[in-house]
């Protein structure tokens, strides 16, 4: 805990730096629709679909091409096995910075971002569990208009669920690649 708090006093001062430059920042607001592909177990119960869900995010642009970003996601699982059916739901809190290269049209754009995540199941192995989470990846806004854009993002997510018990648990991906689509509004 006391890990988490001293990196978010060290994020926050690191923005408050690079916005405080003298140059004005530009602000958007991403939101749309998640998806997290799966095609393997989880809990040893056949997966062949995916976790769909939401991703918002805040882009603070301090200078041309760097930036901060605050990534936020919600993602939902469904299982069916003999037993009846099982639901999932992950939750990630992201922070970090940002490069961007405004185009005419075009922003394409790369992260790498640190926070947490957290997990709830109804599964008796993992009912929940919070994690360090980390990420990295990248996409493109394809300007509509002055304060509109369309945003098509793939990320990689590094996550570490553990079980009730506190074991590290094999059967959960640690890896995820998530993909988001959605609208960005510009201010």
């Amino acid at each position: 805990m006391v890990r988490s708090g001293l990196f978010f006093l060290l994020l926050l001062l690191l923005a408050t730096l690079s916005w405080s430059q003298g140059s004005p920042a530009h602000v958007q607001v991403f939101g749309g629709y998640s998806y997290i592909p799966s095609n393997q177990p989880v809990l040893d119960i056949p997966q062949t679909g995916g976790e769909s869900g939401w991703n918002a995010a805040l882009d603070i642009d301090s200078r041309k091409f760097i930036g901060f970003t605050a990534d936020f996601a919600e993602s939902f699982a469904n299982f069916s096995d003999a037993g009846g059916t099982e639901n999932d739901k992950t939750y990630t809190f992201l922070f970090g910075p940002r490069i961007s290269v405004p185009l005419p049209r075009i922003t394409p754009f790369g992260h790498f971002l640190l926070g947490a995540a957290h997990i709830n199941s109804n599964t008796g192995a993992l009912s929940t569990s919070s994690s360090f989470a980390w990420d990295f990846g990248g996409g493109v806004d394809v300007r509509l208009s002055r304060h509109f854009a369309l945003r098509g993002e793939g990320n990689y997510m590094q996550t570490h669920f553990v079980t009730f018990d506190n074991q590290l648990q094999p059967n959960v991906k640690d890896w995820h690649a998530r993909i988001s689509t959605g609208v960005v509004v510009r201010f």
